[in-house]
């Protein structure tokens, strides 16, 4: 899954939404300078809806360089029986798919026709908002389940819970 998460933001920096352009425009007909210059292979997106690019290249690399830090700390075994590492892991994988969610809406609007853009923004607005809700309930659910364990639960042998902690 971790590493389907990679990948999945791999892809999407390597074929940008909009494509990137086929040629070099950099003097008209005439052979006067253009206003815009743009150069083969550069994005289509970064000069068209820079807002958008740019919220793009923040959370695509968030989701890709939060899917490799799991798999570097699964891969280090230090994670195994830790608390700590295990919250972290959590953590990171929150933010791939956060970061992931992010980009695919952004990467959807860039796509989208000029007169679905409204209603398509409106769905993105909606559903980033229940995502964020949604990552708040289970970020508080986590943190009352961290502090039943760290305070809440007393051994047999009326010790506090070691978690790793």
């Amino acid at each position: 899954m971790v590493v389907a998460s990679a990948m999945v933001a791999f892809q999407a920096a390597t074929t940008l939404p909009g494509g990137v352009w086929q040629d070099d425009y950099k003097v008209d007909a005439n052979g006067n300078p253009v206003k815009e210059p743009h150069m083969v292979g550069t994005s289509i997106m970064a000069h068209i809806q820079r807002m958008a690019y740019g919220q793009f290249m923040i959370f695509n690399p968030l989701a890709f360089l939060s899917s490799l830090s799991i798999i570097l700390l699964l891969l280090s075994e230090l994670s195994i029986k830790r608390g700590r590492w295990m919250w972290t892991q959590m953590v990171l994988m929150w933010l791939a798919i956060t970061g992931q969610a992010i980009t695919y809406f952004g990467a959807l609007r860039n796509i989208s026709p000029a007169d679905m853009r409204g209603v398509l923004k409106d769905v993105t607005d909606v559903s980033v908002v229940c995502w964020l809700c949604l990552m708040g309930v289970v970020l508080m659910g986590n943190v009352v389940r961290l502090w039943h364990v760290q305070y809440g639960k007393i051994c047999d042998s009326d010790e506090r819970v070691d978690d790793g902690f």
